[in-house]
């Protein structure tokens, strides 16, 4: 057996299908694909499930021909997932979001990974990449603030939802259709619980760059989302964990508005000083934990995720739509 036969046999033995879903991506759609057919290692099929968009989302799809599936209505990111992966016929699946661009060996080193028959998921780690300076904010907040108490996929090195996973495993857990807010976290803690022998490890060597909100439009869709979905996620996971993230993200709104209270209340107006003090003693150990000086950006950021988070959670009564 030549060697050219050998390494073709050894590239074979895991086919991975990405999945990857979309709605009006066009302005980062294309620099996604262009991360995938440059990989050292080609994937089996990329399949785009598209939720109703309205730009070149599509148009870029075929283009660099994926495979597009739609879906039947405009539902969620987690619907989305799940149809791409019953579509999908590889026995290794790739899950990332359409603003996640992957280092060139990417695929080949997470597949690698899965030659140990006791992994069950591989989550990659993170290129430092930032195209704006609010994406900067964000990417520095992340470094300084997450802990083993913040709501996401355990273990993770990314922003995004980026993961491999085996198709066997997926088939016993999928995503919850009913989140938006804590999706990701529903989906690790279950996937867990199923697979408690099984491994999900942290590939150094595999890099992806995946992207926070660009602009002030974009950071407001995202919170107002996650505010508008958090009421569902927290009836069903009601503990220590989500209360500490739930008062992470109203507090800031919160001691906002009560500091303009506490000027016409002069009697409350000790308790807010207190308060504000424990904020502020909270933004300065994100900047020493992320090793930078955006203490008014950060206290900024904090404030304006926080009230964008509860105009969502305001309007979480009112709407059924559940995707963005």
């Amino acid at each position: 057996m030549g060697a050219g036969q050998e390494m073709e046999d050894k590239d074979s033995l895991h086919r991975v299908s990405i999945i990857i879903p979309t709605k009006n991506e066009e302005d980062v759609l294309e620099d996604c694909l262009e991360s995938i057919i440059s990989q050292s290692v080609q994937p089996l099929e990329t399949i785009i499930v598209d939720g109703g968009s309205t730009d070149k989302t599509l148009e870029i799809s075929k283009r660099f021909h994926a495979r597009v599936v739609i879906e039947e209505r405009s539902s969620s990111p987690a619907n989305a997932r799940n149809l791409g992966v019953e579509k999908a016929g590889g026995d290794i699946l790739l899950v990332l979001d359409a603003d996640t661009l992957l280092a060139r060996n990417c695929l080949e080193q997470a597949t690698k990974a899965f030659d140990d028959k006791n992994v069950i998921a591989v989550l990659p780690s993170q290129l430092e990449e930032d195209h704006s300076y609010l994406e900067l904010i964000q990417r520095k907040w992340t470094d300084g603030s997450r802990t083993s108490m913040s709501v996401g996929v355990r273990k993770a090195k990314t922003s995004g939802f980026v993961m491999f996973f085996r198709k066997e495993v997926f088939v016993k857990t999928k995503f919850d259709t009913k989140y938006g807010f804590g999706e990701d976290d529903d989906f690790s803690v279950r996937l867990e619980k199923t697979f408690d022998a099984g491994r999900i490890v942290v590939s150094s060597d595999c890099k992806v760059i995946s992207h926070s909100p660009h602009t002030l439009k974009e950071l407001a869709t995202r919170y107002m989302w996650w505010g508008r979905t958090f009421p569902t996620y927290f009836a069903k996971h009601i503990n220590f964990r989500s209360t500490i993230n739930a008062v992470s993200l109203l507090f800031p709104a919160l001691l906002t508005i009560g500091l303009g209270f506490s000027i016409f209340f002069p009697q409350i107006r000790l308790v807010f000083i207190i308060l504000s003090s424990l904020f502020g003693a909270r933004i300065l150990t994100v900047c020493f934990r992320s090793k930078s000086t955006l203490f008014f950006q950060f206290a900024l950021f904090d404030i304006a995720r926080s009230f964008l988070f509860v105009a969502g959670l305001a309007r979480s009564p009112f709407l059924r739509k559940r995707g963005r």
